[in-house]
């Protein structure tokens, strides 16, 4: 039997039925530009506060038996110490999540035998650092808080921690919203307790929205609880942030709970459903909202959240207050995940539900957390269904990037394998040449994710016998491609490459299809190049057209109209583009246009062919700026039921 997360379903019928797709990105930083405040700690235009990957508190949850995955993790500090960076080595926090897998896992492919599946469960971990030996999770027949309900943000008070949780309807929308209490023995919940009051008024149903409140819980200074909820527009399946608030002490009296109407607070409910209490749009449906006491935005509120639902864009908005106003979203990471399992999902590995976990984090950072799912399908591994982290660095605006420069290869080594302790490939460039970087694809980049290169060291020497110098180190790599460009250039005749951690998994064989040297080259730069693409069919061989030396993409189904989407990272001006066709004649596309995007929904036409036979399309465009192109094939080939075949799309700047 499948089973699929609620998450999966929250983004409603009416959105998917456009062709709203995943859309995927390396986990380079990207951002769109903010609303700048008129204070000292306004952003530099276009830069976000930097962002960084929480590794260690993604192996937390990285694990081979009983609790295996799940969604929601919210985490409720158990003292009621909510502030940045509050807990203690000896605190307790909990960590509620929602659907949760049951089973065991090979450890080398990381595939899991599931043998239970539950809506929610709980974690209890003693301490502020993410040591699984301090770490237990509650996994009961039932579900933690109850079986056939999902679970939304915590808060411990005195010795109760409250929730809420809520059931669907056959649509898999709250039919209602229960309040539930867990008593706190020594200072850890006694799940055999759980107390539940059912539809306690958190929830409004119309013919044009749902509001649901409980989905981020934050105390403030002036002594009230501030309960977050979004409004869910049917008939786009937009998220909108609402609020409500209660005294601390009164948090289990929904009596007394307020609700923002955009001017006042009320006691009735559904102001909540007017547009004016709308606080931010394009949230996800589960969020965070911090109080920052340091950094760049001291005094502020951060909302936190995933723009659209599920997208790959983790985004922040500052607020003067706990409800704002807030500013514009600001876009401070991309998760990598659709892309580094776009092989192994067919292109249906999706990310949702970013928020912050206060009392986990530090003075300067704050810990986000997001999930990773399979679209409409189980996933097939371990790699899919658990949580990732990352800090957002409260003092530091993030690094512009580069552009992207002209390159060749001068070496390059394919399909290579090794077994034994750090085995080492290295390249001979037959001559002194001046390096401007190297190129890894790992086993990942055709499908194989488990065994991507997970820990290891680029050197450069003279000579065989050395001495070799250091010139790049990377831990924790989940990136299918590895392409690095070095700070300064770096002269050489040998480039070694040394693998300190073969695989994601326990699997000892080092696996790697190219390790490549590379220097500038002159000529214009191909923006394209080696990012992720997408494509509604054939799409485990889609980014075949951004990769120079890989094969023809083919769609066999022949359908029309059918896409490639590629995902530049960040926002890039185009001014020419080439397209590389099956060239036979006959079989060369057709008819096509080249489309951008900003939030890879809505596209724009920026250029139509009709009627092509040539074996290379190369058209000159007016210049645009976009971070998404698609190529929209209307009619394949000559004959419109062949399939259709593109070798290559390269995207040029303006010369």
């Amino acid at each position: 039997m499948t089973t699929v997360s609620r998450r999966t379903f929250l983004r409603t019928n009416a959105a998917l039925a456009t062709g709203l797709g995943v859309s995927a990105a390396l986990p380079a930083q990207s951002w769109s530009s903010p609303t700048t405040p008129s204070s000292p700690t306004s952003s530099p235009v276009g830069r976000p506060l930097r962002a960084t990957r929480a590794d260690d508190w993604t192996q937390l949850f990285d694990r081979r038996s009983g609790w295996i995955g799940a969604d929601g993790i919210y985490s409720v500090p158990l003292d009621g110490r909510d502030g940045l960076g509050a807990a203690t080595p000896g605190s307790r926090t909990a960590f509620i999540f929602s659907d949760t897998r049951i089973g065991t896992v090979d450890p080398q492919t990381l595939t899991y035998d599931q043998t239970g599946f539950i809506n929610n469960s709980s974690a209890v971990l003693v301490g502020n650092r993410p040591d699984p030996a301090h770490a237990t999770f509650v996994i009961p027949d039932g579900g933690a808080f109850g079986n056939g309900f999902w679970m939304n943000d915590g808060i411990a008070i005195g010795d109760t921690l409250y929730a809420t949780g809520f059931a669907p309807d056959s649509n898999w929308n709250a039919a209602r919203v229960d309040l539930i209490a867990v008593p706190l023995v020594d200072g850890t919940p006694d799940y055999t307790a759980v107390r539940r009051t059912e539809d306690v008024g958190l929830l409004v149903r119309d013919e044009t929205f749902i509001v649901m409140f409980g989905v981020g819980i934050t105390p403030a200074a002036d002594g009230y609880v501030y309960v977050y909820g979004y409004r869910n527009r049917l008939s786009n399946g937009q998220k909108d942030l609402v609020a409500a608030r209660v005294r601390r002490d009164s948090f289990a009296d929904i009596s007394t709970w307020r609700f923002w109407s955009g001017t006042s607070w009320s006691p009735d409910v559904t102001v909540s459903v007017q547009d004016a209490a709308v606080l931010h749009p394009d949230v996800s449906t589960e969020l965070s909202v911090t109080p920052i006491p340091t950094g760049r935005y001291a005094g502020k509120y951060l909302l936190v959240y995933l723009r659209n639902v599920n997208s790959t864009g983790l985004e922040y908005a500052v607020g003067s207050s706990p409800v704002g106003p807030f500013s514009d979203g600001v876009r401070f990471y991309n998760c990598p995940e659709p892309y580094v399992y776009e092989s192994q999902t067919e292109g249906g590995t999706y990310c949702y539900n970013a928020k912050a976990h206060p009392s986990l984090s530090s003075d300067g950072r704050l810990l986000i957390s997001y999930n990773v799912n399979r679209l409409g399908a189980d996933p097939l591994t371990t790699e899919i269904y658990r949580p990732r982290f990352v800090w957002l660095d409260l003092r530091q605006w993030a690094d512009v990037p580069d552009v992207p420069r002209a390159s060749s290869d001068v070496a390059a080594v394919r399909d290579w394998t090794a077994v034994g302790a750090r085995p080492r490939l290295v390249l001979d460039l037959e001559g002194r040449r001046v390096l401007s970087g190297y190129r890894i694809k790992h086993a990942g980049y055709e499908g194989a994710s488990a065994f991507t290169t997970r820990d290891f060291t680029v050197e450069a020497a003279s000579s065989t016998r050395g001495p070799w110098r250091r010139v790049d180190v990377v831990t924790g790599n989940i990136e299918n491609l590895t392409d690095h460009r070095f700070e300064r250039p770096v002269p050489a005749r040998y480039l070694r490459l040394t693998v300190d951690r073969p695989t994601q998994s326990d699997d000892q064989t080092a696996r790697v299809l190219e390790f490549a040297a590379v220097v500038d080259a002159s000529g214009v730069p191909d923006l394209a190049q080696y990012r992720p693409v997408l494509a509604d069919a054939a799409n485990s061989t889609a980014h075949y057209v951004t990769d120079p030396s890989a094969g023809l993409w083919e769609n066999a189904s022949g359908h029309a109209p059918t896409w490639l989407s590629v995902d530049l990272g960040v926002d890039r001006t185009i001014g020419s583009y080439i397209v590389e066709h099956a060239g036979v004649p006959d079989l060369n596309t057709r008819d096509f246009q080249l489309q951008s995007s900003t939030n890879n929904k809505q596209w724009t036409t920026q250029d139509t062919v009709t009627n092509n036979t040539s074996p290379t399309t190369t058209r000159p465009v007016v210049p645009f700026t976009a971070r998404y192109i698609r190529l929209l094939i209307t009619t394949p080939a000559t004959t419109p039921t062949q399939p259709t075949r593109i070798k290559s799309l390269t995207l040029h700047p303006p010369t």
